[in-house]
Formats: structure tokens, C-alpha cells, sequence
């Protein structure tokens, strides 16, 4: 049998949703909300739960583990995810300016025109 010293978090997401609404609610009862179908039910927290999987980003939480990290190492001064942006934008700036000279190289802007319409289409070089 294998002993783990790893620290792991699991998160109950339609728990989690259901705790942050009674908190942003004040801790209401709304369960007379819930009958006249005017305030969240399972399936609403659900459906909120449901849609985080897909759209729940780790940022802070990455920013908060960076953080400690830094301090532990007695780093000072940090500007959090300021490198990444910046190298992502200078990635996507070549990655597009590469795809705009592959095009150039390989296709020509046509004018079709119409009585009623004209449109520029990409035609293969040969």
C-alpha cells in the first residue's frame, strides 16, 4: 500500500453554488421562493453547476498559490501572469503575420461583381 503526502481538493460544485447563493441571499429561507418556482431549485443549481464546468477558470486560485510560493522564497516584487500575456500576444502577432504571408504566397483577391453585389474572393495562384 502506497502512503501519499499530496495535498488534493475536491470541490462539489452544485454544493458550492448552492452555499454562495443562501450566502449572497443572506442565508434566507427560500424555500417558499422555491414552491412559487421564483428562486433556485436542484435543478437550477444544477444547471449553474453544469454550466461552471465548462466556464470555471483556476485563476485566482493559481494567483494565490503563486503568491505563497513568492513570499515562502522571499520574492517581493511580482506582477502576476504579466510575462504570459505579453509573450501570447507577441505569439499570436507572428503566428497571424505568418498566416497573412502563407496566404500572399498562395492565393490572389479576386473582385466578382454583380449588377447588385461584388464581393473579393481568395483565388489559388498556380
Amino acid at each position: 500500500m502506497a502512503i501519499y503526502d499530496d495535498v488534493k481538493i475536491t470541490i462539489n460544485l452544485n454544493e458550492l453554488v448552492d452555499i454562495r447563493a443562501r450566502l449572497l441571499t443572506e442565508y434566507e429561507n427560500y424555500a417558499k421562493k422555491i414552491v412559487k418556482g421564483e428562486y433556485l431549485d436542484k435543478n437550477d443549481v444544477d444547471r449553474i453547476a453544469s454550466k461552471l464546468r465548462d466556464t470555471l477558470t483556476w485563476d485566482t486560485l493559481y494567483s494565490m498559490v503563486d503568491e505563497a510560493v513568492l513570499e515562502y522564497l522571499d520574492i517581493k516584487e511580482t506582477h502576476y501572469g504579466e510575462r504570459s500575456i505579453e509573450s501570447l500576444d507577441i505569439t499570436m502577432e507572428k503566428e497571424k503575420k505568418e498566416r497573412e504571408k502563407e496566404f500572399k504566397k498562395n492565393f490572389e483577391m479576386v473582385k466578382l461583381e454583380s449588377t447588385s453585389w461584388t464581393i473579393d474572393v481568395p483565388r489559388r495562384k498556380q
